[in-house]
């Protein structure tokens, strides 16, 4: 299985995630995926989705963790 698929089938599980939280507790949610997979694989729009978030997180840093294992 590609790294992309894998990516693809992880923001899958996570959206799950966030449909019971929006059941259980009544809250709006919005997913943003940061699955890295070890080879620095990151999902499509992410840098758009942090960016909407208003976060500071930068994802070369994120991929170049990954490549180099440290965390």
């Amino acid at each position: 299985m590609p790294a992309d698929a894998r990516v693809e089938e992880n923001e899958q599980k996570n959206q799950h995630l966030a449909r019971e939280l929006k059941r259980l507790w009544k809250v709006e949610t919005k997913v943003i995926p940061m699955v890295v997979i070890v080879l620095g694989t990151v999902a499509k729009g992410l840098e758009k989705d942090l960016k909407k978030a208003r976060s500071n997180v930068i994802v070369e840093l994120i991929q170049k963790a990954a490549l180099l294992g440290t965390s």
